[in-house]
C-alpha cells in the first residue's frame, strides 16, 4: 500500500497498517526532519522492524541527498532477520514502481544496496580456516594469510607462505563493484562468494562505503576498539538505528571491561618470553627493522601508524587514545624492543602477585596505579602506550599465529585502559 506522511510517500508492503505503526512512523519522520534523536518503543510482534525500514527507506529515496542507514542489531540471527525483512520490502518497492509504470523509480529501487556484516568466523570460506571453532583463531589465521607482509612473502616464496585465494581475487575487482546491487542477506553473500571465489567478509568490509544500508552488531559502532577499524569511514551524518536499544549499556560496559585470570597471566608470561626470543632472532637476521621501528616511535604513534597499509587489520583491537597522545613520542623506557619486553615481564609478574589474594579487593584505577608504582616503579605514562607499542612490535617482527598471543593482548589492553 502507498500513503503519505506530510509530503513523504510511504511504500508499505502490507494491505493494512496498525495505528501504532503509523504513529511510530510519524515520530520517526519528525526525528529525521529535525536531524535529532529519539527513543521509540513498541510491543513485540507489532511490526516494528518493517515500519522502521519502510519509513527510513522511503525518506532516503525521496530526498536527493541520500544519507546512509546504519542499522545495529544484537545477534547474528537478528541481523539475518532484518536483512530478510529488508529484502522483502525492496522487492515490494520494485514491484510497486513497475505497477506505476515509473521506470526511473524502478531503476532507483533496484540500485538500492544493503549488506550485513558479522565476524570472519561466520563468513569464512577457506577450506582449512573455516574449520576452526574459535573466533580468535579464525581471525589470527585469516590475518596470517591476508596481511600485506604475508602477500609480499608469498610473491617470493609461494610454497612456504600460503595466502587466501578468496581474498586475493577481490584485489582484481573494481572497488564498489564487488557484489551486484540490491539487498543481500549473510547467506546470499556467502553463496555469492562461493560461486565467484570471493571472500564474503572482505567483500562486505570493502563495500561498506558504497552501500545505502549496512546492518551489523552494536560492537562495530559502540566499541571504540572495533569501531576504529570497521566503521572509521562511515559518514558522520548517517542515520543510525539501534534495535533493542536497552542493550546499549551492557555493550558499552563490556567494550571497556577486561577479565584477567591466573591461567591467562601464565600464558601472557610465556608470550613475553617468546617475544624476547623473536627479538634476539631478528637482531641476527635483520637488525635494521628494529632500528627503523625505533626511529618511527621517536616521531610519535601517528608517524608509526601512517606507515601501516589501510588494508591490514591490527591483530589486537586497540583502546582509542586521545589525538594529542598519538602525536607524542613513545616513552623512552619502552621504545627499544628489548626494554619493552622487560617492561611487560615486570607488569605481568606484578599482576600475578595481585591474584594471590583470598578475598575480594575493589579499588579505583588511581589507587591501583599508585600501588603498582610503589612496588615496581612502573609509571602511568608508559602503560598508556602499552597496546600500541605491542601492536608496533608485532608488525615489526611479522609474527604468525597471533591467537597464541591473545592473553598478552588482554594484559596490554588492560594496561592502556587502566592508565588512560
Amino acid at each position: 500500500m502507498k500513503f503519505y506522511i506530510d509530503e513523504l510517500p510511504i511504500i508499505f508492503p502490507y494491505d493494512r497498517i496498525y495505528p501504532e505503526q503509523y504513529s511510530y512512523m510519524c515520530d520517526l519522520k519528525r526525528t529525521l526532519d529535525a536531524s535529532g534523536h529519539c527513543v521509540l518503543e513498541m510491543p513485540s510482534g507489532t511490526g516494528k522492524t518493517v515500519s522502521l525500514l519502510a519509513l527510513i527507506i522511503s525518506y532516503q529515496q525521496f530526498h536527493p541527498t541520500k544519507r546512509k542507514l546504519i542499522y545495529c542489531s544484537r545477534t547474528v540471527p537478528e541481523i539475518e532477520k532484518a536483512l530478510s525483512e529488508l529484502k522483502r520490502l525492496m522487492a515490494y518497492r520494485i514491484k510497486a514502481a513497475e505497477q506505476d509504470g515509473d521506470r526511473e523509480q524502478k531503476l532507483k529501487e533496484q540500485a538500492y544496496t544493503g549488506l550485513g556484516l558479522t565476524s570472519r568466523k561466520n563468513l569464512c570460506l577457506h577450506p582449512e580456516v573455516s574449520k576452526e571453532k574459535k573466533g580468535r583463531v579464525v581471525d589470527a589465521r585469516c590475518r596470517d594469510m591476508t596481511n600485506t607482509a604475508a602477500i609480499e612473502r608469498a610473491k617470493v616464496d609461494p610454497e612456504n607462505n600460503p595466502v587466501c585465494s578468496f581474498h586475493d581475487e577481490l584485489g582484481l575487482l573494481e572497488p564498489g563493484n564487488l557484489i551486484p546491487q540490491g539487498i543481500h542477506t549473510l547467506a546470499d553473500v556467502i553463496e555469492y562468494g562461493r560461486q565467484k571465489g570471493l571472500c564474503p567478509y572482505f567483500t562486505v568490509r570493502r563495500m561498506m562505503p558504497f552501500v545505502d544500508i549496512i546492518i551489523y552488531s552494536f560492537h562495530y559502532l559502540l566499541d571504540p576498539k572495533v569501531a576504529e577499524q570497521v566503521s572509521k569511514e562511515m559518514s558522520k551524518d548517517a542515520i543510525v538505528v539501534f534495535d533493542e536499544a536497552h542493550n546499549i549499556d551492557n555493550v558499552c560496559i563490556e567494550s571497556l571491561s577486561i577479565d584477567l585470570t591466573r591461567p591467562m597471566l601464565d600464558s601472557a608470561a610465556r608470550s613475553v618470553t617468546k617475544l624476547g626470543d623473536e627479538i634476539e632472532e631478528i637482531k641476527v637476521k635483520d637488525a635494521s627493522k628494529l632500528q627503523d621501528e625505533y626511529a618511527k616511535l621517536v616521531e610519535g604513534l601517528q608517524e608509526a601508524e601512517d606507515n601501516v597499509p589501510a588494508e591490514d587489520d591490527p591483530f589486537m583491537p586497540t583502546p582509542v587514545l586521545p589525538d594529542d597522545l598519538l602525536k607524542e613520542a613513545i616513552p623512552g623506557n619502552i621504545r627499544k624492543a628489548e626494554h619493552f619486553v622487560a617492561f611487560l615481564k615486570r607488569f605481568v609478574e606484578y599482576l600475578k602477585t595481585r591474584m594471590r589474594v583470598l578475598h575480594v579487593v575493589a579499588e579505583t584505577p588511581l589507587s591501583f596505579l599508585q600501588h603498582l608504582k610503589d612496588i615496581t616503579y612502573i609509571e602511568r605514562r608508559p602503560l598508556r602506550f602499552c597496546t600500541e607499542r605491542l601492536q608496533s612490535l608485532v608488525r615489526t617482527l611479522e609474527l604468525n599465529r597471533l591467537d597464541e598471543y591473545a592473553a598478552l593482548q588482554k594484559v596490554a589492553a588492560f594496561a592502556t585502559l587502566v592508565a588512560t
